[in-house]
């Protein structure tokens, strides 16, 4: 399907003039590029954009992240004079949550598109609307449904096609899923049409997504001899997510060789796509920037696919920034620093010269074009997250210091990535306060359970004791304390909840969650065994209770709630309660029962 709108053109303020490059590490990145003005001519103050995210690729398979297998020379030569960058993170091992972060700068746990019955909400800005408002002709061709129209990811594209995947009557199975030469095909007609008006483009690639099924020509390239029972669909490959069944060497060779075929096909198409830039006269004039929604497993953690893991090989994706026509000398440059799919709008609205929509939580690296601009800062923390398949799982690195933080199990990982690249060797009984402090760092950037209870008590740096107990009218159905430690609580019935911390210096807490959702809560809490209200507070606007015990339920005290306290863990005494407010009405999908049994088919939904 194709939707076309022609968007009003607004008037803005021009821009800085084009800025020197500066030196980088190991290369140069070339001066800002002209794009339209309101007259009619390029402004030398803004710049095409073209955001290409390829689904399922490993940064690994790619040559530039040292892959030998020849699958992606096109992007190669890109990176021979772009940016790289080696340590770029997605926000979720699966595309919805993460291509939604790539348009609104936001954690899945902020945004909320966490699941397949969830769509995004209409009062999150997005990138294409960023840049739409500011007279940029928007264009997205997306070539799977969680990239599009119904999850709210089409909004703010005056042009958006997804070949009808989000139709009844699409069927993955009978070779409707648009290959990568249609979705460039259509891009470019689309392009094409623009003439000289600034232009943000979106395309989206699905295919080294599985099936793994690439055309003849690029089957030919990886041979293989693989003559068992399994092919390369998710009804082979699911049988072998059990990381208690081995996938056999034959049978593992034959994916990967499956796999680099779809990447070299999408590696050719991309080629073709920055060739017919230079051919519309774009060349000298667009960014480009290459990412990933996620990579893919090989048993290289016991599974297969994606989506219930948060090790590296599904967590690390490609990033490349790159002119498509540098003027000038420009020289490949490397950055080390960690950043993020939520670094993706504000990076690109940067670039265009456009301010990011407020609630951003990623920040811009279109300053390391300037000769002032700054890395990111290395021990920024990083987020992953996933409540996919009942897998509820929370990443956070912080530098070379990765932490997997199980929801459900009270269990974490902890591994160094500069020393232990695959993730072979936790750390995280060895080394107990650098795991703790990447806790507080997890905790800091994101909210632990969605639609959940949040109750957090902090001392002013002496010892105190926290005591209390929280009921519920329902019970409780999921509890996790914070920072791992045990024994803290206790269920004294299903809906009965008591804590205790002894001499906390620091911070801790909890987060729960009941059943029905809406059941409220009674807290009885006390500080070295005294009621304290005034040391109770409830939301952002700190709230404090008239009495102890209290409840929350029924307005305004609820709503009260749904805002996070702005104070420091750790310096400020007290109680501090909060709850993530659970998806609105306007978030809500019903995906037709064909779209339901597409994603079915590909292990998405049960």
């Amino acid at each position: 399907m194709i939707v076309e709108r022609v968007a009003a053109h607004h008037r803005r303020k021009p821009g800085p003039g084009p800025r020197p490059a500066r030196l980088l590490g190991l290369g140069v990145l070339t001066a800002l590029v002209p794009v339209m003005g309101c007259a009619g001519r390029f402004d030398p103050a803004h710049q095409d954009v073209i955001l290409i995210v390829v689904d399922t690729l490993r940064a690994d398979h790619l040559g530039v992240y040292g892959y030998d297998r020849g699958t992606s020379p096109r992007v190669d030569g890109l990176a021979r004079r772009a940016t790289v960058f080696d340590a770029a993170w997605s926000t979720a091992p699966w595309t919805l949550p993460s291509v939604t972060s790539m348009m609104t700068s936001r954690y899945p746990s902020s945004h909320r598109v966490e699941n397949d019955g969830l769509k995004l909400g209409a009062e999150v800005p997005t990138l294409a609307e960023t840049l739409g408002r500011a007279g940029y002709a928007t264009g997205g061709f997306v070539s799977h449904v969680y990239v599009a129209a119904p999850f709210g990811l089409a909004r703010g594209f005056g042009t958006f096609e997804d070949f009808g995947v989000s139709k009844p009557g699409y069927r993955l199975e009978a070779g409707m899923e648009p290959r990568a030469d249609r979705v460039t095909d259509a891009a470019l007609a689309w392009l094409g049409r623009q003439a000289r008006r600034p232009v943000f483009l979106f395309v989206h690639y699905f295919d080294p997504h599985w099936p793994y099924d690439p055309p003849e020509r690029f089957r030919a390239l990886y041979p293989d001899d693989y003559r068992g029972p399994f092919d390369a669909t998710y009804d082979s490959i699911s049988k072998f997510q059990d990381p208690r069944r081995p996938l056999p060497d034959d049978y593992r060779r034959f994916l990967l060789d499956r796999y680099d075929g779809e990447i070299r096909f999408v590696d050719e198409q991309i080629g073709r796509l920055l060739d017919g830039l230079v051919a519309l006269g774009r060349g000298s004039r667009a960014w480009v920037v290459v990412t990933a929604d996620h990579g893919e497993e090989f048993k290289d953690h016991g599974s297969m696919g994606h989506g219930r893991r948060l090790y590296e090989e599904v967590v690390r994706v490609p990033l490349i920034v790159g002119r498509v026509s540098p003027t000038g000398a420009a020289a490949p440059d490397r950055v080390r620093v960690p950043v993020s799919g939520i670094d993706l709008l504000p990076t690109i609205a940067g670039l265009a010269g456009v301010g990011a929509p407020a609630g951003a939580q990623g920040r811009s690296l279109a300053p390391l074009l300037d000769e002032a601009g700054a890395l990111p800062a290395a021990d920024r923390p990083l987020v992953c997250e996933t409540i996919r398949l009942n897998a509820h799982l929370k990443a956070v690195r912080r530098g070379p210091l990765k932490l997997i933080q199980s929801m459900d199990e009270n269990r974490t990982e902890m591994y160094d990535l500069d020393t232990d690249p695959r993730e072979g060797d936790d750390l995280s009984e060895r080394r107990p306060d650098e795991r703790r402090a990447l806790a507080r760092a997890l905790f800091s950037q994101v909210d632990f359970l969605s639609g959940g209870w949040n109750v957090r008590w902090s001392s002013d740096g002496s010892k105190h004791r926290f005591q209390g107990q929280i009921r519920t009218k329902g019970i409780f159905r999921t509890v996790v304390p914070l920072f791992r430690e045990r024994g803290k609580y206790v269920l004294e019935s299903p809906g009965i909840l008591n804590f205790s911390d002894v001499d906390q210096t620091g911070a801790s807490g909890l987060s729960f969650t009941t059943a029905p959702e809406d059941a409220g809560a009674e807290f009885y809490l006390l500080i070295d065994g005294r009621p304290l209200p005034e040391r109770v507070f409830l939301g952002g606007n700190e709230h404090n209770p008239r009495a102890l015990p209290f409840p929350l339920e029924g307005r305004p005290t609820v709503d009260a709630a749904f805002t996070k306290p702005p104070r420091a863990d750790g310096r400020d005494l007290g109680y501090f309660i909060w709850r993530l407010r659970p998806a609105g009405p306007d978030q809500g999908v019903v995906l037709d029962d064909e779209i339901r049994e597409q994603l079915r088919s590909l292990g998405y939904v049960n």
